[in-house]
């Protein structure tokens, strides 16, 4: 993965079955699972022999953990952008990855005009690495992360959802070998299949319920969630935060005509959500490009949606590195992702945990920082 592409991601910015009555969840457990995809190729030119000549696939996952892990086992923001240096190197077989982390932790800093990369960089997360799990069979969340982006996107958001009985698996936006993502269709299938791929080998686990899927993307994400669901029978619900699915017509020209191929092809045209589909959008108080005209995902694609829109929200708010690094500088964080996990948390709880919590929150919350479209 390029550097320079790989830095795009900074401007886009259970109820448990069976686990017993006695165990709480008190924690979000973190691990790391790396995979081969053998009927991929990845690195053109190699053979068998080569580590890179299939697919690499690595996935985080968030998980329901108990008391009993210990305080030094909480990961920083380092060791997840760590994560970052580490798998940039691995999938180029390079040093491309040297030093990302500190360079990603201050261009955050220096856009969002708040803290220092040394502070941004030691704050403490609350993903308790390698913790014991909670025993039991848990929903299960698969998350597409945005164009080139990995899970510390919204770390936050998957810790939230493990404390409630979730199990979260995050699927990092990578293309065709160096690992770019561009927005041709070869390069966003290739994040697709590598969801496809992975739920394939987790949903045989014992922690893992086959049949309470959801599925969450992100910008560039809801894009490849939605073609991620066309693919999986059987899932329960969708939600896309501010996704690219419904695509903005403007003066980009050669990302209209991209969009336009992905929206033309077989994978895309064949395509209807019959599970509930939740999209959040954003209302910036000034729009940053001109838009000629909006692609209508939901209109043509699903027949169960609720869209709704998060007041004075900027796409980059439905990350929760912004919050982070608000946080890391004692800057005021506002309110506005908090409303975001909490709607995203009720829609799941209703469509996996069976709740019925998700009408209360949208009632307590519309025309006071949220309203429908």
């Amino acid at each position: 993965m390029r550097l320079t592409l790989l830095l795009l991601i900074i401007v886009t910015c259970c109820h448990c079955t069976t686990k017993k009555e006695s165990t709480a969840i008190d924690k979000a457990g973190f691990k790391t699972i790396h995979f081969v995809d053998t009927s991929r190729s990845y690195k053109p030119g190699t053979d068998a022999t080569n580590y890179l000549h299939y697919r690499p696939i690595d996935i985080d996952v968030w998980y329901p953990a108990d008391a009993s892990a210990a305080a030094d086992s909480l990961l920083s923001i380092h060791d997840l952008l760590d994560l970052l240096e580490k798998r940039a190197n691995y999938y180029t077989a390079s040093n491309a990855g040297n030093g990302l982390a500190a360079q990603i932790a201050q261009l955050f800093c220096n856009g969002l005009k708040c803290s220092d990369s040394t502070k941004l960089l030691s704050f403490t997360t609350n993903s308790f690495e390698n913790a014991a799990a909670v025993k039991g069979k848990f929903p299960l969340v698969i998350y597409m992360t945005a164009f080139n982006g990995m899970s510390y996107e919204n770390f936050t958001l998957f810790e939230a959802l493990a404390k409630k009985g979730f199990v979260v698996v995050s699927v990092s936006s990578i293309g065709s070998f160096p690992g770019d993502m561009t927005m041709k269709k070869q390069d966003l299938m290739e994040q697709v299949n590598d969801a496809v791929f992975a739920l394939k080998t987790l949903e045989t686990h014992p922690a893992i319920d086959p049949d309470k899927i959801g599925i969450i993307g992100y910008s560039w994400g809801g894009l490849a969630g939605v073609l991620l669901a066309g693919k999986i029978p059987g899932i329960s619900c969708v939600v896309s935060l501010d996704g690219s699915e419904f695509h903005h017509y403007g003066d980009a020209k050669d990302e209209n005509a991209d969009f336009d191929n992905i929206k033309n092809s077989d994978d895309f045209k064949n395509l209807h959500l019959l599970m509930p589909y939740l999209r959040l959008e954003s209302s910036p108080a000034t729009p940053t490009e001109k838009i000629d005209s909006v692609y209508n995902f939901s209109s043509e694609h699903t027949n169960k949606t609720q869209r709704i829109i998060i007041d004075s929200a900027q796409h980059e708010d439905f990350g929760c590195m912004s919050l982070v690094v608000k946080a890391s500088g004692n800057c005021n964080t506002g309110t506005r992702y908090q409303t975001i996990l909490k709607l995203v948390a009720s829609f799941l709880d209703d469509h996996l945990q069976n709740a019925n919590t998700f009408s209360n929150t949208l009632q307590q919350e519309m025309n006071k920082t949220i309203h429908k479209k």
